[in-house]
Parts: C-alpha cells; sequence; structure tokens
C-alpha cells in the first residue's frame, strides 16, 4: 500500500509559486526566455559536475573559472548543442537559435572546438539571480516545513 502524501495540494501550490517566481525572475533579471534559461543551468551543471576543485562559495566558484585554463578543461569535456537539446528535449535547431542569442547577449560562447562556455557576463548576472534563487528556495522549503510536508517529501517513494 502507498503512503499518500497530507498535504499534496498545498506541496503542490508552493511548488508552482517557486517554479513561477523562478519563470519571472528569469525573464526580469537574466533577461531570458525559460528554455534560454534552462541551456544556461545545463552549462552551469556541466561544468560543476566535471569540475571537482569548486570553492566553497560562490565568489571561490568564480575565482576557479578565471583562473582556470577553461578552454582546455572544455576541449577534454565539451558541452555541445547536441547534448543541451538531448538533455531538455529540444530540438536541435531551438537549441541553435537560443544559443545564437545568448551569444550576442554574451552571456556564453560557442565554437564547434570547445562547446559552450560561460562567459564574465554570465558571473556578473547570475551572481545576483543565484542569491534570489536560494531565497526562493529556501521560503520553499521552510513552507513546506511549515505545512509539515517536508519529512513526507524527502521520504516520497514512488
Amino acid at each position: 500500500m502507498k503512503k499518500k502524501l497530507e498535504a499534496y495540494s498545498e506541496t503542490l501550490y508552493h511548488l508552482i509559486n517557486f517554479r513561477t517566481e523562478q519563470f519571472q525572475q528569469s525573464k526580469a533579471m537574466i533577461g531570458v526566455d525559460y528554455d534560454s534559461f534552462m541551456i544556461l543551468n545545463v552549462m552551469g551543471s556541466h561544468y560543476i559536475k566535471n569540475n571537482t576543485k569548486l570553492g566553497k562559495n560562490w565568489d571561490d566558484v568564480w575565482e576557479n573559472i578565471r583562473k582556470s585554463k577553461i578552454e582546455e578543461f572544455y576541449s577534454s569535456r565539451k558541452l555541445t548543442i547536441f547534448a543541451v537539446a538531448s538533455i531538455l528535449n529540444l530540438p536541435k535547431e531551438t537549441v541553435r537559435r537560443k544559443i545564437y542569442i545568448l551569444k550576442k547577449k554574451k552571456l556564453i560562447n560557442h565554437s564547434s572546438k570547445l562547446g559552450l562556455l560561460p562567459t564574465n557576463k554570465s558571473e556578473e548576472i547570475m551572481k545576483p539571480f543565484a542569491l534570489n534563487e536560494l531565497k526562493s528556495l529556501s521560503k520553499f522549503l521552510q513552507s513546506l516545513k511549515k505545512n509539515k510536508s517536508l519529512d513526507e517529501i524527502l521520504n516520497f517513494k514512488d
């Protein structure tokens, strides 16, 4: 017998509000649509996953990015348009078009040799966004804790 989540509708309500706030912030603070925002997320995830020498906080992470030979790192573990399209389940042409726009906004660099790369402007824009994102996540988790569904979700089994 499956255990049901007691505060299911309350939990969904807070989850939807969290996503809505994320969507609004990505447009307002970064100036991109949600698909482009997700492309930037995949890039960030790719870098973090493949770099084991990240710092303990945001400034350390970006300092490591600036100091490292990022081109060398990405030449051996490059992130391609095809990979992003597969991860996000988006058409390759859509991803290519959105990457072109992100390049024009100087949020990313792209070459066939190195793949997708972050830029200095990425840090400039993403740092305040990430702070807001953490505040929103904290508010979301606090809401779940308040309605006593956080532990149920952490232990949820399908």
